[in-house]
């Protein structure tokens, strides 16, 4: 069949199967992602920084496990027992985050991880082995699939991340291992209309005995679970990741030039061309994943996200990316045609400078912002024209750079040279976490303590329910450290709630487990620092006199009363409760503005600085290209 019949034919069946799996599977990752630094900080109680260390470390390791996925898949597992096995332990991997713990999360997350790195590597190797080698179909059939991909994240970042923040992270988690579920069985019960690709079924090598009825393949498998746990150690004690993934990197950039030296100067030249595009795009992802991390903290403490009196989620101002893709992802792919045929498209290096340039000019949208700012809050619409920024400056570089090593690789080593892009990926997103941590301003030393004008009397605790024992308050500390840092906040009814099941006979533990994953986020003005929580109830004699009925003990709805006026009981006080929390809430507000506005706006101008540099050297990097455009 000639090409021209082929493009008057539609696309194989197979595409639309692959097309709402992949778009499933990303509704899972995205939805886990746009939750994950929010329920770090607000359900797991950790610091901004060590949140955004966790994070990045995931995140790294996301974008590395698909070069391990397609290399197991090529030479024994085949594309879809890969692909399966990926779904299966990404669904496993959100259901155990239920868990509501730090370990059943990093547990969760070393499964996602590991089932990303088989179901990511292979879906896209299936779209293009559905078209023969030169159908002029394939390129339509890729942008179709990665309409997929966008749609995915589009629905992640607004249906999960309402779900989670309104009704809790248990909701959001939930829904996303059900969308992957989704995403196995249209896979599965599709597999008849993609059956023509090639190399779907398990290799002969994958089949072969290892010892006894072990194969390849059932040793794999058995393996890919054993690097669960591995991935937890490599998340939770990430300074061993950064001395991997700088191994990793100085590995691949050597065996590429080495590579290319050994094909002859050209092909040299092209690969030191291409380790330095790896360096730039390391660069971008670390500053353009602040999405997941330290953006979404500022959008939760510093932007005005009311909405004709809705109020947005703050994960859900994730959502601006993936839209802004889908609308305009179409319109630069015929950009570059029309630009071409002028012949004034840019060069790859200009492409990538332009896409670092419009990344530092999104950031530096917050210091707009905060001339407009009204109670130390931006207005909703600075995110809107950061994310679109930003956006526009991936489309410059993102799928510039996936054409661009397709054509400056040698053949022989093209799979080599693609799983360094990808290594770049999660370089920059191990990198972002830790740029993460230059804004935290919760869970340090900084900022104005949180002081009530109260006695120095501790409150305690009895064993019936609701009521206030002054028995002994040492036994509701359990589980929680002698000096809590301003991060450590905890809902005010959530503690009443919480001593009503310690006398129930839950432990502090089990309680914040149940609690993290069974309610809806509560509102920031509803929070204290646990510290403070507990000098609530310091003036002892007050309290006695609040509850004649029984001298030790205080109902809890006198108790709610007496701290709602507490000035009323205690002599020394000078100020309000309400007061007092609302000066200490304004005073962190200002502060965590400060800071974020002053990083954002660092972190801008370096951009713009690095995209000068690539500008001025644009010839002599395409003179190491060597013709490629």
């Amino acid at each position: 069949m000639s090409n021209t019949d082929l493009a008057k034919q539609g696309h194989p069946n197979g595409l639309y199967v692959l097309f709402f799996s992949e778009m499933w599977e990303r509704f899972c990752y995205y939805g886990m992602r746009t939750l994950l630094t929010l329920y770090l900080v607000k359900a797991l109680f950790k610091g901004d920084a060590e949140a955004a260390v966790i994070y990045g470390a995931y995140t790294g390791l996301v974008y590395a496990a698909p070069v391990l996925g397609g290399r197991m898949a090529d030479k024994f597992l085949g594309y879809r027992f890969a692909i399966i096995l990926g779904a299966i332990l990404m669904a496993i991997g959100e259901f155990l985050i239920l868990g509501g713990t730090e370990f059943w999360l990093l547990i969760g997350m070393g499964a996602i991880i590991i089932g990303n790195g088989y179901f990511k590597a292979n879906i896209s190797t299936i779209v293009g082995k559905l078209y023969e080698e030169n159908d002029p179909r394939r390129d339509s059939g890729f942008t179709i699939f990665y309409i997929g991909i966008n749609v995915g994240a589009l629905l992640a970042t607004s249906v999960v991340a309402y779900v989670g923040e309104t009704y809790g992270f248990r909701w959001g988690f939930g829904l996303a291992g059900i969308g992957m579920l989704l995403g196995f069985l249209i896979f599965w019960f599709g597999r008849d209309r993609y059956a023509a690709a090639d190399g779907l079924a398990i290799t002969e090598a994958g089949k072969k005995k290892v010892f006894g009825p072990i194969n390849y393949v059932t040793l794999i498998t058995i393996g890919s679970l054993l690097l669960i746990p591995a991935c937890y150690i490599l998340i939770s004690k990430n300074e061993i990741l950064q001395y991997l993934l700088l191994g990793l990197f100085i590995l691949v950039a050597f065996n590429l030039i080495k590579a290319g030296a050994a094909e002859g100067k050209i092909w040299r030249d092209r690969m030191i061309a291409l380790v330095i595009f790896i360096l730039i795009n390391i660069v971008f992802w670390a500053f353009f994943e602040q999405a997941g991390t330290s953006l979404t903290l500022f959008a939760d403490r510093n932007v005005d996200r009311e909405i004709f009196g809705w109020v947005m989620p703050a994960s859900m101002t994730q959502f601006f990316n993936p839209f802004f893709i889908v609308l305009f992802g179409s319109i630069f792919s015929v950009m570059w045609v029309k630009l071409s045929e002028m012949g004034k498209n840019p060069s790859i290096p200009m492409k990538f400078a332009f896409g670092i340039l419009q990344l530092g000019l999104g950031f530096l949208v917050t210091l707009l912002g905060l001339s407009f700012a009204e109670g130390f809050q931006v207005p909703l619409l600075t995110l809107v024209i950061l994310y679109l920024l930003h956006t526009t400056g991936e489309l410059f570089l993102s799928p510039i750079g996936l054409s661009m090593v397709t054509k400056l690789a040698p053949p022989k080593i093209s799979g080599t040279a693609m799983g360094g892009w990808f290594l770049s990926f999660a370089i920059g997103n191990f990198l972002g976490g830790q740029i993460a941590t230059l804004t935290g301003t919760h869970g340090s030393e900084e900022g104005p303590a949180l002081e009530f004008p109260v006695s120095t009397t501790v409150l305690q605790a009895s064993n019936d329910v609701g009521t206030v024992n002054f028995i002994d308050w040492q036994p509701l500390a359990e589980g929680m450290p002698v000096n809590i840092t301003l991060s450590k906040y905890m809902d005010i009814q959530d503690w009443v709630e919480f001593r009503k099941a310690y006398a129930d006979g839950m432990n502090f533990v089990d309680w914040k487990a149940q609690r993290s994953m069974n309610t809806p986020i509560p509102s920031a003005e509803a929070w204290l620092n646990k510290e403070a929580w507990a000098k609530l109830g310091a003036d002892y004699e007050a309290l006695l006199k609040a509850d004649e009925e029984n001298e030790d003990a205080i109902n809890i709805e006198t108790w709610m009363y007496f701290r709602e006026n507490i000035e009323a009981f205690n002599a020394e006080a000078s100020e309000s409760l309400k007061d007092v929390y609302e000066k200490h809430k304004m005073d962190r507000m200002e502060m965590g503005l400060n800071k974020y506005t002053d990083v954002f706006s660092n972190i801008g101008f370096v951009l713009l600085g690095f995209s000068v540099i690539i500008m001025i050297f644009n010839k002599p990097l395409k003179k190491l290209m060597h013709g490629v455009e």
